[in-house]
């Protein structure tokens, strides 16, 4: 492992769109930006305490939703920079909800014909993420499907300019 990498573990729901309440919940608006031919991303946040820019790479480990993950925090101008790039572009609206002591990223992705719900959860142990049990109604969880990976649902959501 590089010493610049973390090991990040999530897993992934889909959420049925008929059984999502987020009134009241803490959201962020994000737009990923995922550059062809690579595993790196970067990544505009804005929410209710201002914007925020990251590049990020993500490798996976191995099948159980273990990745290595390394973000470098960016300024606007390097952000800019890096909007040159040719890309996958996507956007979506992430809702929080507290879940004892972890906290469920739900992401709602929309476009002319299609809103899908994705809930993530992040792990600090691979022990607590095999004993988790989500406490959402869901459709299916997706971890290991790669059609559910950020680039495929970036494809499949893009935004269109």
């Amino acid at each position: 492992m590089s010493k610049y990498a973390l090991v990040e573990r999530e897993r992934k729901f889909v959420i049925p769109p008929d059984h999502v309440n987020i009134s009241g919940l803490p959201h962020k608006h994000i737009t990923d930006h995922y550059m062809l031919n690579t595993a790196i991303r970067f990544r505009l946040v804005t929410d209710d305490n201002g914007t925020t820019y990251k590049l990020t790479k993500k490798t996976p480990l191995n099948i159980t939703g273990e990745h290595l993950i390394t973000t470098i925090y960016l300024d606007q101008e390097e952000y800019l920079q890096l909007n040159n790039s040719e890309c996958v572009v996507v956007e979506k609206i992430r809702y929080l909800i507290a879940a004892g002591s972890l906290v469920i990223g739900l992401d709602r992705y929309t476009n002319s014909s299609e809103e899908l719900w994705i809930a993530e959860i992040e792990f600090i142990t691979q022990e607590e993420m095999d004993n988790f049990q989500m406490p959402l109604i869901y459709l299916r969880e997706v971890t290991t499907n790669p059609e559910f990976n950020g680039f495929e649902l970036a494809k499949r959501f893009q935004k269109d300019y």
